[in-house]
């Protein structure tokens, strides 16, 4: 009989099997977690929006987690299947002459065949002439219309490598011993080290062993420096909560912050905020207004700040800003 194969083998369980990386414990562990905060990062990023009065059909993780890798979703009725849509598109024909396409290829998953959506009027399916494809609406990511996934992307990376510099400085910082023996005493010296590792409160040596052979590797670890590596961490983490619009706190100086700092990071925020969240409710007024239905966009986190009567922080509305 051959091998048991590993089930979980191959694919997106590799990195937990440390393929690719079983000779290098280093690479494995940073990869991993780095790995790990690109899956964190880019749920949280992914579930930063509620959106509400969307057709039952349109599945609003797929939505965003489609404006985190391409910016970009086209909403539109599909004669073919009698449903809303709202999938991954690529811009297809003229730009107008503010720059914004006049047309979109959408494109599905497994069987789904590619159509052409207007950005202007309702089309007809080519090949078929009662079939409708109503007009398509873009859902932009942001203004600049790129991806938040560089974000995830870099910061993740970051993220990594200090979690990583802490955990060896950690290990160093436990002063580990080098012993000269000979070939005869090594495996003694090997026990001697292993208790040693596990806390005995008493350790039997013959009368061979020589404890003057052991000596103390200082590779000079100063703790303070695994305590700076850390609140670096904690920044480089609060900056990427920045870029994508999470209020985050800077604990390892909040007694000392002032209110002109506690201002500037909370207006960070809101922009941030706004730069993300004004495409979407853009996007939300032309569907109810192209398709005669109700849909409105915002941030999850005001409504849990509603509920402890807490003052929002979300960007004002265009509404808003008129009154």
């Amino acid at each position: 009989m051959g091998r048991n194969k590993n089930p979980r083998a191959g694919g997106e369980y590799d990195r937990f099997n440390n393929v690719g990386f079983r000779s290098n414990n280093t690479n494995t562990q940073e990869m991993l977690i780095e790995q790990m905060y690109i899956d964190k990062l880019t749920d949280l990023a992914a579930s930063r929006f509620k959106w509400e009065g969307m057709p039952e059909e349109i599945d609003i993780r797929f939505l965003e987690l489609t404006l985190f890798y391409n910016a970009l979703s086209v909403f539109y009725h599909d004669g073919r299947y009698d449903k809303y849509m709202a999938l991954r598109a690529n811009t297809n024909g003229w730009l107008d002459y503010q720059n914004n396409p006049t047309a979109f290829n959408v494109v599905g998953n497994g069987n789904f065949v590619s159509v052409p959506v207007s950005a202007v009027n309702t089309g007809k399916v080519p090949g078929s002439s009662d079939l409708v494809i109503g007009k398509g609406i873009p859902i932009w990511a942001n203004k600049m219309r790129k991806p938040d996934y560089d974000i995830v992307m870099i910061y993740a990376k970051k993220l990594a490598n200090f979690d990583r510099t802490v955990e060896i400085n950690s290990m160093n910082a436990r002063m580990p011993k080098v012993i000269a023996s000979t070939e005869a005493t090594r495996l003694t010296w090997v026990n001697i080290a292993r208790q040693i590792a596990e806390g005995q409160s008493m350790i039997n040596v013959n009368g061979n062993v020589d404890m003057d052979d052991i000596k103390a590797l200082d590779l000079g670890v100063d703790p303070v420096t695994i305590l700076n590596l850390d609140i670096v961490r904690d920044r480089q983490w609060n900056k990427c909560m920045t870029l994508l619009g999470i209020e985050s706190a800077n604990q390892d100086k909040k007694e000392r912050l002032v209110s002109d700092e506690v201002t500037a990071n909370g207006d960070q925020t809101s922009m941030m905020r706004f730069v993300n969240l004004n495409e979407r409710r853009a996007a939300a007024k032309r569907i109810s207004d192209e398709y005669n239905i109700t849909v409105t966009v915002d941030y999850y986190t005001d409504e849990e700040r509603n509920a402890l009567n807490l003052p929002s922080t979300k960007p004002p509305s265009e509404e808003d800003k008129d009154d």
